[in-house]
């Protein structure tokens, strides 16, 4: 049986994605593939949890720790 793929849409905010962008560019992998593994990640961290809620979009995401590896960083 062949793996699940779905597909789905990432809004990123204009500060995270020039950030993104900024490190693809240093370490040479795709910004794409950036914004995957962070999914990845969060996915990860929500199933631990025992729920996947998304937050809401007016929520305030700054300090949210460790997305790019500083604490407290966006």
């Amino acid at each position: 049986m062949a793996p699940l793929r779905k597909s789905m849409s990432v809004r990123l905010e204009e500060g995270v994605h020039a950030r993104l962008r900024r490190l693809s560019l240093r370490s040479g992998i795709p910004t794409s593939a950036l914004v995957r593994a962070l999914v990845h990640r969060w996915l990860d961290e929500q199933d631990g949890a025992g729920e996947a809620t998304p937050m809401p979009p007016d929520q305030e995401r700054e300090g949210q720790p460790g997305l790019f590896g500083e604490e407290g960083e966006l």
